[in-house]
């Protein structure tokens, strides 16, 4: 959320992830690696061993297209009334505003459907990977269906088949889908620590995690193979924090395990939010790309705070209407 909300307020800070001497501390640390711990957790969560009848099977497809659409469609929906909000205010719209009203209410409608049952970012640039992130946590949840009296080997087996197939294909598309699969593998990785007390110790722990830093930071351009990379740091830094108790512990404290709840709205809602504040503030603020940093921190935590706000009230409708529907 913050890299994207230095890209619009201050673009020019964002070199400090290119120039020395960030380069060396904060290299490959970008938006990409956060994308990364998405699809590998939703990969471990989606894959909880489950037995499978294809009607739950069925309502679990059916109530995560739902909720991922009516998200969207939400928030999508508010964002271009916001886009003639701030035009009708201001009188002139902002390139933002401008792209929205110059498309007309035809164009709004169809981009609006096709964002919110399509899962296309026309409106929201954050949603290029919601379609992988769709299919991903289908595919994860299939593989929890494996069965338990299948060995750890051969369901080892399986997934790492699917992630060579899912490689294969050559497409950055593909592998945000098998860097889910590794959330499955972790699933199958963390019982082993439990059976090798040895492994929890910290000379392997400390290992693990300079090896998973050397995958996050490798000096690579952006590409299918960074992408992999920074998947399997995130896969081996998750192992470490599963088993590091200060980790669990400071994760586990408030507002954390409240925040990883409504984490879904925030993925959507931060950037439409990020660019009608914007829209509003350019008005209000000398907005040149020069921001002073004090201003650009305070208002990097009021744009934070909108967005928790705007993320837990998309959570508490949606549950509002699934209860009265169930």
């Amino acid at each position: 959320m913050f890299t994207h909300f230095l890209s619009s307020l201050r673009p020019d800070a964002l070199l400090l992830w290119e120039l020395p001497p960030g380069r060396y501390v904060l290299g490959g640390l970008t938006g990409k690696l956060s994308v990364a711990f998405f699809f590998v957790l939703l990969g471990y969560f989606a894959s909880a061993p489950r037995r499978f009848t294809a009607r739950d099977f069925g309502r679990y497809c059916l109530h995560r297209y739902t909720q991922f659409s009516f998200f969207v469609f939400v928030t999508t929906l508010l964002y271009i009334a916001g886009s003639y909000g701030t035009t009708w205010v201001f009188h002139t719209p902002d390139e933002a505003a401008f792209r929205v009203i110059s498309d007309g209410f035809h164009d709004n409608l169809v981009y609006l459907l096709r964002d919110s049952f399509l899962y296309e970012d026309s409106y929201n640039a954050t949603l290029w990977c919601m379609q992988q992130l769709f299919l991903a946590s289908v595919l994860c949840r299939l593989l929890a269906y494996l069965p338990e009296r299948l060995s750890a080997a051969l369901r080892f087996g399986v997934a790492g088949l699917l992630i060579l197939l899912l490689m294969l294909l050559d497409s950055a598309y593909c592998v945000w889908i098998a860097v889910a699969v590794l959330g499955y593998l972790l699933r199958l990785t963390l019982p082993l620590f439990d059976h090798r007390p040895a492994l929890k110790r910290p000379l392997p722990l400390t290992l693990l995690f300079l090896l998973a830093v050397a995958c996050i930071k490798a000096p690579l351009p952006e590409s299918p193979v960074l992408y992999s990379l920074q998947g399997v740091g995130s896969f081996l830094l998750l192992l470490v924090l599963f088993h590091t108790p200060f980790a669990q512990h400071l994760l586990s404290a408030s507002p954390f395990p409240w925040l990883g709840g409504v984490s879904m709205g925030l993925f959507v809602v931060h950037t439409p939010l990020n660019s009608l504040l914007f829209s509003v503030l350019g008005r209000l603020l000398p907005m040149d790309g020069r921001a002073p940093l004090l201003l650009v921190f305070l208002l990097f935590f009021v744009s934070f705070f909108l967005c928790v706000l705007c993320a837990w009230l998309l959570h508490r409708l949606y549950a509002v209407l699934i209860q009265k529907n169930a």
